[in-house]
C-alpha cells in the first residue's frame, strides 16, 4: 500500500481527487480504489518539548539557566492531534511506500519529516520516500505533480533549515 501524507486535510482531499476511485472516507484518511491511502498531519502534529521536560529546574525561568540547549531534542504530540498521529502510526506500519506531500516550503518539508522520524520509519523505507510538491490544488496541477515526484532525500536541506530555525526559536 502506498501512503500519501499531506500537510493538511484540504491537500489530502486534492491528492485523493486525482487518484483512483472509488474512495472510502475513513477516520483520518481516504482509502483509494486501488488500495492506496491518503492521510494528513493537520498542520503541526508535533511540537518541541517544553524546557521542564528536559529538567524540572527549568520550569521556573532563571537567567543563569540560559541558554538552554538540550543534548537530545524531544518532540511531543500536540494534545489536539494525538488521534491523527495514532492514525498515521498505524498507516505507516502497513505502508510499503510513503509519499511526502507537505507544503512545498521548508516548514512543510520539516512537518512531515518530523512525523516520519517520530514514528521511527526504518532507514530502508525512509530512503524510498518520494516527495510530492503541490502548490496549486486544482486537479490538472495535482495530476502533473503526481507524475513528477522526486526522492525525498533531495529535500533534506530544506528540512534541516527549518529544523535549525525551529530550534533557534525554541
Amino acid at each position: 500500500m502506498k501512503l500519501y501524507i499531506a500537510e493538511k486535510p484540504s491537500l489530502g482531499r486534492a491528492i485523493a481527487a486525482a487518484l483512483p476511485k472509488p474512495h472510502k472516507k475513513q477516520n483520518g484518511y481516504i482509502e483509494l480504489g486501488n488500495g492506496d491511502v491518503v492521510s494528513w498531519c493537520i498542520g503541526h502534529i508535533l511540537e518541541q518539548a517544553e524546557p521542564e521536560s528536559y529538567d524540572v529546574e527549568f520550569k521556573k525561568w532563571r537567567a543563569e539557566h540560559l541558554p538552554i540547549i538540550p543534548d537530545q531534542w524531544q518532540l511531543k504530540p500536540k494534545a489536539q492531534t494525538k488521534a491523527q498521529l495514532a492514525v498515521l502510526r498505524k498507516l505507516v506500519k502497513s505502508a510499503s511506500q510513503i509519499v511526502h506531500a507537505g507544503d512545498p516550503d521548508r516548514e512543510g518539508q520539516l512537518l512531515v519529516d518530523e512525523v516520519i522520524d517520530y514514528l521511527k520509519v526504518s532507514t530502508s523505507k525512509k530512503n524510498q520516500i518520494k516527495r510530492l510538491l503541490i502548490s496549486d490544488l486544482n486537479l490538472p496541477a495535482v495530476k502533473r505533480s503526481l507524475n513528477a515526484m522526486q526522492s525525498n532525500q533531495q529535500f533534506m536541506p530544506l528540512s534541516i533549515s527549518a529544523l535549525a530555525r525551529s530550534r533557534a526559536d525554541w
